[in-house]
């Protein structure tokens, strides 16, 4: 139930909202994004060596050096990339992507695997008490405060001609936790005495209730767990059984809360009374940007952009035990409030024979948008206050530098100077990115990279890799990313992150 409320509808949500929100149009968000095929295969690095449209995000400062030549009409020789052969193009193209942060997609997984039904019934083999523990302990981790799944959607279309772009780019993010957990509801449809009997009734491999020593369970939980059960040997399996389960001390104090709470509800309360809620969150932003650079000279250029921006907060709320989630998920396009703006980016961009140095800052004024604020009825009949906080997008300001020995070979590197904010609250981004490309005969282009939040260690290095098609003016291009960090989800290993990118662009 959880993998279908949270985890795919989520996903799904983001298309949905996306395409009401915007139709044709693209967006920007508050972390730093890739937004190009072709920044996404070279690991996100694009402020020193964007050479497409894709440079009203990347660096608005490259717009200076397109079109630019020697006074004889020949190239540069610092235009290492070749800029002054584009006067003119245009791009569109689309990404989307999801990352599961901090074992959300683990713990999704264990509570797909339980069947609520039969456990209703009580305990009859081990299998029974496996799961018992597993979906308490999956509860409290999911419950965790950055323990969230987390899914986007980007596209674009821009124009550029000489030093000027126009276009307009977007982006939607949403973002499901737990934000509420019942830890009352969580009986069974038996007494507790049931349970315990069902427990002490097991025959279970290597236990030996004489001397036993507690592995999870402390001492002061071991007291409570007594209390509540009103029997040692049950609550002595209970702990043996969640150390042969990879369950850790240092991570069990809510479950044994949620196991106090079963007891206690002694065959009242069950999970069709549980009131366990996951908040729906999204943002979107759509802008209509106007770029200029200008050159001051053959080495150094300066750009900005001026955006109108129509921002959107979405929020709602779904019960997790709730068989019509589907259709609260469905009502989420219909809750957000809306906000206009304006922002101003600006950047600088540096070239030598081999080297180019760029500078960017994205939102310099901080446009904010106002959260969602409303009075909705859940599923069981509850009326509850939904609050989404304002969204506030603080100035990002990322550097860039690329090695470019021939006008074929670009290795490129950006760093996020700035830690910027992110849906998740608490949660922050700041990118080190690094990628490759290699333009074989000038009509395929490989490309390869990587690249880390290092603000987070929940995630490690993302790999990236694509393809770029060059058919004289016409280029296609797509890219792909994941994580070499796993979870197992629905019986296969899935990356903690991946996302896939794709783009159709002329040059002239």
């Amino acid at each position: 139930m959880i993998r279908q409320t949270v985890f795919f509808s989520v996903i799904f949500s983001a298309f949905i909202l996306f395409y009401a929100f915007f139709g044709a149009l693209p967006v920007a968000a508050m972390e730093t994004l890739i937004v190009s095929p072709r920044a996404m295969g070279m690991g996100g690095a694009g402020v020193a060596s964007v050479d497409d449209a894709s440079a009203q995000y990347y660096n608005p400062a490259a717009f200076g050096f397109f079109g630019r030549k020697s006074a004889g009409g020949d190239r540069i020789e610092v235009d290492n990339n070749n800029l002054g052969r584009k006067d003119w193009g245009a791009d569109v193209g689309a990404a989307g992507g999801y990352r599961l942060l901090n074992d959300f997609g683990r713990y999704a997984d264990i509570l797909a695997d339980i069947d609520p039904d039969r456990l209703r019934t009580g305990i009859n083999d081990q299998s029974d008490v496996e799961d018992l523990i597993n979906m308490m302990n999956s509860l409290e981790g999911i419950s965790g405060s950055n323990s969230a799944i987390n899914a986007d959607v980007t596209g674009g279309v821009a124009l550029r001609a000489g030093n000027f772009g126009i276009g307009t780019r977007g982006f939607f993010q949403a973002v499901g936790r737990v934000n509420e957990l019942d830890s009352s509801n969580v009986g069974l449809d038996v007494s507790t005495t049931e349970v315990v009997n069902g427990i002490n009734g097991l025959s279970i491999d290597g236990y030996s209730s004489s001397g036993y020593q507690f592995q999870v369970f402390n001492v002061q939980q071991q007291s409570e767990l007594e209390s509540a059960f009103g029997d040692t040997e049950a609550v002595q399996r209970l702990d043996y059984i969640a150390a042969q389960e990879g369950i850790e001390s240092g991570n069990v104090a809510g479950t044994a809360d949620l196991l106090e709470g079963l007891a206690a509800a002694d065959g009242d309360g069950t999970l069709d009374d549980n009131t366990t809620s996951v908040l729906l969150s999204g943002f979107g932003v759509a802008e209509a940007a106007f770029s200029y650079g200008y050159a001051i000279n053959d080495r150094v250029a300066v750009g900005s952009n001026v955006k109108y921006m129509r921002g959107r907060v979405y929020g709602n709320r779904v019960i997790v035990f709730d068989d019509d989630s589907d259709e609260v998920i469905a009502e989420t396009d219909e809750k957000y409030k809306e906000t206009n703006r304006f922002g101003l980016d600006a950047a600088v961009m540096a070239r030598f024979s081999k080297i180019n140095l760029g500078l960017v800052g994205r939102n310099l004024n901080s446009p904010e948008f106002d959260g969602l604020t409303d009075t909705i009825e859940l599923s069981n009949g509850e009326v509850v206050d939904l609050r989404v906080d304002d969204v506030k997008l603080d100035p990002q300001v990322t550097a860039g530098a690329a090695y470019i020995p021939f006008t074929t070979l670009t290795l490129a590197a950006d760093l996020d100077l700035t830690e910027n904010d992110t849906l998740l609250d608490g949660y922050k981004s700041r990118n080190l990115s690094l990628g490759v490309e290699w333009d074989v005969f000038r009509f395929l282009a490989l490309r390869a990279g990587m690249y880390k939040n290092l603000s987070e260690d929940d995630i490690g290095w993302v790999y990236t890799a694509g393809i770029g098609l060059n058919l004289w003016a016409v280029r296609l291009d797509i890219a792909g990313a994941f994580a070499g960090d796993e979870e197992e989800f629905d019986g296969e290993d899935v990356p903690v992150e991946s996302r896939v990118a794709a783009e159709l662009s002329v040059d002239f």
